[in-house]
């Protein structure tokens, strides 16, 4: 249930919104498109204009990941519409779908990420000493606290858990955990984290 407050800045925020699908090239509004899906299911929005001008109005983590993917066109509202300051986003290639819960101190510095990911609070996903990235897969969840370093390969569907540290590649449908992570599982199916 939205709150009085959360109503009036959705209102507010409309044009903005509006304008922003109206002067985005499609190739961009398609991958923006894909993040505001995974967005307004998780909050239980609708998937419709209304629901990107309640993103856009009331979520710094989404504005802080629609400013990335914008590039200048950010200078619209970004000036209004801070995004989250304690979330840093540097990795140029994002799949589609990307949800960041909270980005409070999240890091998210990858040579690649793939379609509807979920990335937690306290992430850090970055280089190592060599100065080599991760490349994370589709459908990878990487929970609170862990910290995703260096030259590595995250395949599909894994699931990294909470303050694990990954610095070894980890094979698709697999859970990780632990200090270094290990897997200790191995999932048969494919994970849906599409809601």
């Amino acid at each position: 249930m939205l709150t009085l407050w959360q109503k009036i800045v959705s209102v507010t925020t409309l044009p903005i919104a509006i304008v922003y699908r109206l002067i985005m090239p499609r190739a961009k509004w398609l991958v923006v498109s894909a993040d505001i899906t995974r967005w307004t299911s998780w909050k239980g929005l609708g998937d419709n204009l209304q629901g990107f001008s309640h993103l856009l109005g009331n979520y710094p983590e989404f504005r802080s990941l629609f400013y990335k993917r914008i590039g200048l066109l950010r200078l619209l509202s970004s000036w209004w519409l801070k995004g989250k300051t304690t979330l840093e986003i540097t990795t140029r290639d994002i799949g589609g779908g990307l949800l960041i819960q909270h980005g409070f101190s999240t890091i998210v510095s990858a040579e690649r990420i793939g379609k509807n990911c979920k990335i937690y609070q306290q992430v850090t996903i970055g280089y190592n000493h060599d100065l080599k990235a991760p490349v994370i897969g589709e459908n990878v969840e990487i929970c609170c606290g862990a910290k995703v370093i260096g030259g590595i390969t995250v395949g599909d569907n894994v699931l990294v858990g909470a303050n694990a540290v990954v610095v070894t590649d980890v094979p698709p449908n697999s859970v990780v955990a632990g200090v270094p992570a290990r897997v200790i599982r191995k999932l048969d199916h494919t994970r849906d984290l599409t809601a």
